[in-house]
């Protein structure tokens, strides 16, 4: 990514289509998968969080993995 920007936690809302609480619970308390919780990856400036746009795309990777045609067992 050319631009090094954090993003905040009503930017992500508005990439998630979520609420900002949502986005906050993620950070805080995880995101129960099957897979166990997942934690979105953020770091708190005062009063607000901020999210790495990598970061971001780390977490959406652990919450809803790509299908791979490869392992497909029809």
């Amino acid at each position: 990514m050319a631009e090094d920007r954090y993003l905040t936690v009503d930017d992500v809302a508005a990439v998630m289509r979520k609420h900002p609480r949502t986005i906050r619970d993620w950070i805080v308390a995880g995101c129960v998968t099957e897979r166990g919780r997942i934690h979105l990856d953020a770091t708190k400036v005062g009063k607000s969080w901020l999210i790495h746009p990598e970061w971001l795309e780390l977490f959406e990777h652990r919450i809803r993995p790509a299908r791979r045609a490869d392992l497909d067992l029809e």
